[in-house]
């Protein structure tokens, strides 16, 4: 019973890093934005400071900074964080209702592709090297979908 948990509870942790990640390449790939997908720093928009590695936990760095960048005090747009519960929150029912299987991961990674090309379509794509970044933000994916597969396939055995 306990293997089950500590399986599940693995699971939402990866699926918490990717809606970070999410966030991250989705606002990237969109208009406005010429920051690379894979490039590691994560800057504020407005004033450019370095943001600190313990303070890029999507949810919970929102509730600890109140909603406001550490370094000028400007409110972070709301629209990051509703994604990111979007994503977390799809992610999660849709494994939970399929019994953790493997279709139900898959399931879920679809969903998150499907949020991504909608959240994409509505605020735009970027127009120089697109079809690239979004490559590379598809491929960045695939190692959190075999640690998601590999904790399903642990589910399954136990």
């Amino acid at each position: 019973m306990h293997e089950y948990i500590i399986l599940q509870i693995s699971l939402f942790i990866i699926y918490y890093h990717i809606c970070g990640l999410a966030t991250t390449n989705i606002l990237r790939l969109t208009l406005g934005n010429s920051k690379k997908i894979l490039d590691s720093v994560c800057t504020c928009d407005y004033c450019n400071s370095k943001i600190p590695f313990f303070l890029q936990l999507p949810i919970i760095s929102y509730i600890l900074c109140k909603g406001k960048c550490k370094s000028c005090g400007i409110s972070i747009p709301i629209f990051p964080l509703i994604l990111e519960i979007v994503i977390f929150t799809g992610m999660s029912i849709i494994t939970f209702i399929c019994n953790f299987s493997f279709t139900g991961i898959t399931l879920s990674f679809v969903f998150y592709e499907i949020v991504r090309a909608s959240v994409i379509m509505i605020k735009g794509t970027r127009k120089e090297n697109f079809t690239k970044q979004l490559f590379i933000a598809i491929l960045s994916m695939i190692p959190f979908y075999i640690c998601s597969l590999f904790v399903a396939m642990l589910y399954a055995i136990i």
